[in-house]
């Protein structure tokens, strides 16, 4: 138990995963007396807190041309029963310009994908995902937020040979499990971090951690399992 609350494991996601292995079962309650005793002390740092609601800052006045709206997206890509449709944002880091992180999260597995970029704009963006693309990973539509940094989506999609989907302005539930996973990372590099002080094998640690925790979304599986199962092994 300590071994996966150290991975950061929530009471819960340890509770089901028992349960789905056949493992005795042990609840979350007596997962967190035990963190709130003495000996459990130790682990609350691993837990995570809740979350403040994300305000929209972009101002209205930044448009991007000749958008493929989501409402055209094909209708596989809605029910998350293949993988391949892929939903991407960037995390700012102190400024946005600044270096920050882009993210691709995979809407059928909750497989996550990220890349420390040197600066947040489209040159950088356009550099980046290309490679996730040429991973052998399935590829088969990208939904994006409306940040500037995605302005030059009609060369992007040439070069990955995809097409890219854009949410409805401020409707980051469009892309609700891109922003949950952004969410997540957040734990490791909270608001206002300065991700040029960051390496990428500190950024694959963490999503690494990601992709080999349970989600009770896949109903305690974990998203690398969930992407194995579509045929697509991944080293660990």
């Amino acid at each position: 138990m300590e071994t996966l609350l150290a991975k950061y494991w929530s009471p819960e996601q340890i509770e089901g995963q028992r349960k789905l292995e056949g493992d005795p079962p042990i609840s979350r309650m007596t997962i967190y007396r035990y963190l709130y005793s003495p000996r459990g002390a130790g682990y609350r740092k691993y837990l995570r807190g809740p979350g403040k609601k994300k305000r929209a800052t972009r101002k209205s006045h930044s448009r991007i041309h000749n958008q493929t709206m989501i409402d055209q997206r094909p209708e596989e890509a809605e029910n998350r029963k293949v993988a391949g449709h892929w939903e991407g944002d960037t995390i700012q880091g102190q400024t946005r310009k600044e270096a920050c992180v882009v993210t691709l999260a995979d809407r059928a597995t909750r497989y996550l994908i990220a890349d420390l970029l040197p600066r947040c704009n489209a040159e950088s963006v356009n550099r980046s995902v290309p490679q996730f693309a040429d991973s052998g990973l399935p590829c088969k539509t990208v939904t994006v937020d409306n940040g500037m940094e995605f302005a030059s989506h009609a060369k992007l999609q040439k070069k990955i040979a995809t097409p890219i989907f854009f949410a409805g302005g401020r409707n980051p539930w469009q892309r609700g499990t891109n922003e949950n996973m952004n969410g997540l990372l957040r734990q490791f590099f909270p608001k206002k971090t300065d991700f040029a002080a960051h390496s990428s094998a500190q950024l694959r640690w963490a999503v690494e951690l990601l992709n080999n925790r349970p989600r009770k979304c896949l109903e305690y599986r974990t998203p690398k399992e969930m992407m194995d199962s579509f045929g697509f092994a991944l080293v660990s």
